[in-house]
Parts: structure tokens; C-alpha cells; sequence
């Protein structure tokens, strides 16, 4: 698996024109969110998801907000839900969202959530799950690892990873690395408060998207998670 990875790294290192954009979101209100969806799954009666295997409930992670979010981002951003093949930038419809995945042995696989833009978070969170166990077993199929038009990367259970610059999985045209949460001081009506923050990196070909572009589905990724409340379909 490690020599693939090198393999694949390697060539979109050298093919690749990559810029990384670092920023950093107030997510008080998201970390208020998931308290509250996992209270309810904790009680089992909440806004939680139902787990593959049936009635139990699966408690809702920071990633699988971060799906929703990103995936909701991107169908406002087009330019980065984007494959570059032979010289060519091809937008895609659907957003299949790889996300990458640490296995125990320290290896990473990146299965994908096809038209992750149509599911809820019940749904996200339910197939996060799966992926997750099927791949710490190594029951992953081709088509749970193919097709990805995006990927997410995030590191953030480790406390010290912040910032980042993710590498471009090839032929894709960006992907988001997400860093620790974190306790940071903010101004708010010129007080200085604490809040939760979330950094975020994005790096993006810009053989085939613009900066205009990146900083503006970066904008509003960083809205929506200041604002859940306009996360669509949070079932």
C-alpha cells in the first residue's frame, strides 16, 4: 500500500501546479451542534444516525459534519468538484468524496461517498461507519475506492496537527486537509473571547482552477461552518 501511495504522490507532485490556501473557522456553533446530536443519540432520541447494521444509533463526528459541509460547498464551487485529464478540466455533477482514512497499521486508504451531496447526515454518518470498518477489515471493494472528484483529509484527531498542505490525488483538481480543533482567542464586539477554531488547507492544481475560485469555495466552506444552521438536510 505504502510503495502505491509513493507512487501516486510522487506523480502529482511533479504534475501538479499546487497552491495551498490556509484559513481558520469560529465553529462554536457546529461544536454546539454535534453536543447536541449525540446527547440525543446517547438518550436514543435524537437527530442521530442509524448505523448500518440497524436500530443502534451512530454518533454524529466531526467528519461527518465536515462531509456535509464540504459537499454542500462544492456544489456552489464547481471549478473544484473537477477532474484534469489530457489537458482537459472536467467539472462533474455529482460529488464523490473521498475521505481518507488512517488504518491501525498506520496504513491510509481513501474510500469514496458517492453523491455526497444527496445524503443526509444520518446517511453520511452511517456510511462513515461502514467504510471504516470494512476498511480497518480489508473488505473494501474497487468501487468503494474509485470515482472520487474531491477529497477530504483530516488529520485533526491528533492534537498537534494544524495547518497543512495535502497533497492532490491525481487526476483530481483539489483537496481539503482539515487541523486540530482547537480553544483560540477571537475578537468579538472588540473583546477578546475564546472559541473553538478549525483550521482548514486548501491546496488546488492551478493548472485548472484560479485562485478566485478556491478562496471563494473556502469562503463559503468557513460560512458554513460558522453558521450550521445553513447545512441542508441535517436528518
Amino acid at each position: 500500500m505504502q510503495r502505491m501511495a509513493a507512487e501516486m504522490l510522487s506523480r502529482s507532485h511533479v504534475q501538479t501546479a499546487p497552491v495551498t490556501l490556509f484559513g481558520e473557522a469560529e465553529v462554536d456553533a457546529l461544536v454546539a451542534l454535534r453536543e447536541r446530536l449525540n446527547d440525543g443519540a446517547d438518550r436514543g432520541a435524537g437527530r442521530s444516525a442509524d448505523d448500518h447494521a440497524g436500530g443502534a444509533r451512530t454518533r454524529v463526528s466531526l467528519t461527518a459534519l465536515l462531509v456535509k459541509v464540504t459537499a454542500q460547498a462544492l456544489r456552489e464551487a464547481p471549478e473544484l468538484n473537477a477532474t484534469f485529464v489530457d489537458g482537459a478540466v472536467h467539472r462533474h455533477r455529482d460529488v464523490n468524496l473521498g475521505v481518507a482514512l488512517s488504518l491501525p497499521d498506520g496504513n491510509l486508504i481513501v474510500p469514496v461517498l458517492h453523491r455526497a451531496e444527496r445524503l443526509s447526515l444520518a446517511e453520511v454518518a452511517a456510511q462513515l461507519a461502514d467504510l471504516g470498518e470494512r476498511g480497518a477489515a480489508g473488505r473494501l471493494t474497487l468501487a468503494d475506492v474509485r470515482g472520487a472528484t474531491f477529497t477530504l483529509s483530516n488529520p485533526g484527531m491528533l492534537p498537534s496537527a494544524r495547518w497543512s498542505t495535502p497533497i492532490i490525488a491525481l487526476p483530481q483538481c483539489a483537496i481539503l486537509g482539515v487541523g486540530a480543533l482547537r480553544r483560540g482567542p477571537v475578537v468579538r464586539d472588540e473583546q477578546v473571547v475564546p472559541a473553538w477554531l478549525l483550521p482548514t488547507s486548501l491546496s488546488f492544481d492551478h493548472r485548472a482552477v484560479n485562485g478566485v475560485p478556491a478562496q471563494r469555495f473556502v469562503d463559503t466552506l468557513h460560512a458554513l461552518l460558522n453558521q450550521p444552521s445553513l447545512i441542508e438536510d441535517l436528518r
